[in-house]
């Protein structure tokens, strides 16, 4: 099955941007949008009323990001990305989808400009991540990298059961390979990874390189963040790769390494934004939504400064 991605991720919901919108491009503020006995709301009351609450302040930063990423790098994103991506959530969701999409307030067109404004982000995100593949930066990457190990890992969800299969990992003339098989949770038990995979968690790869080959580690738990409940794995080193001390043997996987570590921090993304509104020269007229660019102009405002001392 395809991995789905709740609809409401991204920048936010496009459906109160679009009724802000309307108000300022398709009618005038004293046009009215609703006539009653003895009253009427005009376009201005609505903006009115919308603008001081929360959604009508992320419609409007949702907004102007779209604007301004839309001059910036729109060209960078083609239609066809656009739906290539608008489509795997279709197949991701099969029959909910469109109920998916009504219960977040959005039609195809506008969950399809919420994959562009996220699309153009994630581009400028990746361009300044490239230009942060310096020397230095290859250098410090090196510093935390351990290359490939080869393990046998066993994974179990109760700690009683896991104390009770350690005792038996650990027992003299013990087959790990077969006590691994015969309990694991998981579907496999032989892995090969650097520092920088991801297919096990951290602390699970932390406790094969402190191991010497051949041996076995303590119970390590691990909180699962999906459903907060702990894993217990127990993990066997089988092969570890020493160090070649030239960083450049590792090149290619240390530039994965910094970009991916870039582009899933949200201070240097908050940065990017930063600079990428400045150079529009965003400017808040309306009171009521001069801090709707706060997270984005303070990160880039501090970089200033620490940078300049």
């Amino acid at each position: 099955m395809k991995k789905q991605t709740k609809l409401l991720s991204g920048v936010v919901t496009f459906m109160s941007v679009l009724a802000l919108a309307a108000c300022s491009q398709e009618a005038s503020p004293k046009d009215n949008l609703v006539t009653m006995k003895g009253d009427t709301i005009t376009v201005s009351d609505f903006y009115n009323q919308a603008k001081d609450t929360t959604a009508g302040r992320q419609a409007m930063l949702t907004l102007v990001l779209d604007r301004v990423f839309q001059e910036q790098y729109g060209d960078k994103i083609s239609d066809k990305e656009v739906t290539k991506a608008y489509n795997e959530q279709v197949d991701a969701y099969g029959s909910n989808f469109s109920a998916a999409l009504t219960s977040a307030g959005m039609t195809e067109k506008t969950y399809k400009q919420q994959i562009r404004v996220k699309k153009m982000i994630e581009y400028a995100v990746e361009k300044a991540a490239k230009k942060e593949l310096t020397d230095s930066n290859y250098q410090k990457a090196y510093q935390a990298y351990t290359p490939e190990t080869t393990a046998e890992v066993i994974k179990l969800d109760t700690e009683e059961k896991a104390k009770e299969v350690l005792e038996k990992a650990k027992a003299e003339g013990a087959d790990f390979a077969k006590v691994a098989k015969d309990n694991t949770k998981s579907d496999k038990v032989d892995y090969k990874f650097d520092s920088s995979d991801t297919t096990l968690p951290k602390e699970v790869k932390d406790a094969a390189f402190k191991l010497k080959e051949g041996e076995v580690s303590e119970l390590v738990k691990v909180v699962d963040t999906t459903n907060y409940k702990p894993n217990y794995y127990i993990v066997k080193t089988i092969k570890k790769e020493s160090k070649n001390p030239d960083w450049k043997t590792y090149k290619k996987r240390l530039t994965e390494t910094i970009l991916n570590e870039k582009k899933s921090d949200a201070t240097f993304q908050n940065q990017v934004i930063g600079k990428t509104l400045e150079k529009a020269n965003v400017k808040i007229k309306d009171k009521s939504f001069s801090n709707i660019l706060s997270q984005y102009t303070a990160t880039d405002s501090n970089t200033s400064s620490s940078s300049s001392k």
